[in-house]
């Protein structure tokens, strides 16, 4: 079976094969990182979701993403793939990402070859703005994006307040913005996990403190994988205490289809925040 036949591949990656249809390598590019010198959360689970289904080739369905350590800019992350249970339709895989013997973060996966064709919607999009009609976001850490992972991104500010203007001001209700990434289209698990990895700008806009967080895990649903060129990211803060903040996000298409759905739990601080704009005036 020709799997680049049959799967997206997500171009931004440069995922790199080797020998071994069960190990693949993810440079931590500059523009994959954030702009504080670690690979971007989202980066590294597309990179989970292109080696899963490049070794199973079967579409992914669910991944959850564990994340260890934080790969630095230049290193090179080893994915290995393991493949417990493959049956009829299912296959489930587990993904573990090292850079040299530390491991950085570690992903199980659920793929499945059923059939399209019955499908159901049980939520509504918000009605809010098309991408054309809303504001650029206002963009957290502005003297600091240029040549990380915000350059191949832009974003829309359809609902709430964002970054500096959240600050003081809680929005318990939610932010919706609408995203696209530069020349890719998204659709497919690898892209819809790249852009969803923003719980953490939800939960800082909740309680109103500036923004910033550290991604612990991030469980990602697919459930529509037709190509949109914006998605709305619809943000819903659930819950904050020990400093660990924990929400969800929607993934709908320009026209109204829910994508997918992810979960994800992060640490709220700005530590590495304030370190990296103290370098940036030496």
């Amino acid at each position: 079976m020709n799997v680049s036949a049959v799967l997206a591949t997500f171009d931004l990656l440069g995922l790199q094969s080797t020998d071994d249809d069960r190990h693949h390598k993810l440079v931590a590019a500059p523009e994959l990182c954030t702009p504080f010198g670690f690979l971007y959360g989202g980066a590294g689970i597309a990179a989970s979701i292109e080696a899963a289904e490049k070794a199973t080739e079967r579409p992914l369905m669910w991944i959850t993403t564990q994340f260890i350590g934080r790969p630095e800019p230049g290193d090179v992350v080893d994915l290995r793939v393991e493949i417990p249970a493959y049956g009829r339709a299912t296959t489930q895989a587990q993904v573990t990402g090292m850079v040299g013997d530390h491991p950085v973060f570690t992903s199980l996966c659920a793929h499945t070859q059923r059939p399209d064709g019955d499908e159901a919607q049980f939520v509504t999009m918000p009605d809010v703005p098309g991408p054309a009609e809303c504001p650029a976001m206002d963009e957290p850490f502005t003297d600091v994006v240029a040549g990380s992972f915000f350059d191949s991104l832009e974003r829309r500010t359809a609902r709430g307040r964002i970054a500096t203007e959240a600050i003081g001001d809680p929005q318990p209700e939610g932010l919706a913005l609408w995203c696209r990434i530069v020349d890719q289209e998204i659709g497919s698990p690898a892209t819809q996990a790249y852009v969803a990895d923003i719980v953490p700008l939800a939960v800082c806009a909740a309680l109103g403190v500036a923004p910033g967080g550290t991604s612990i895990d991030n469980t990602i649903r697919i459930i529509d994988t037709r190509p949109s060129e914006w998605a709305l990211l619809e943000l819903i803060p659930e819950g904050y205490q020990r400093s660990l903040g924990h929400g969800s996000v929607r993934l709908w298409s320009e026209d109204g289809r829910l994508l997918g759905a992810a979960q994800q739990t992060c640490i709220i601080r700005t530590s590495h925040h304030a370190r990296k704009a103290e370098k940036s005036r030496l």
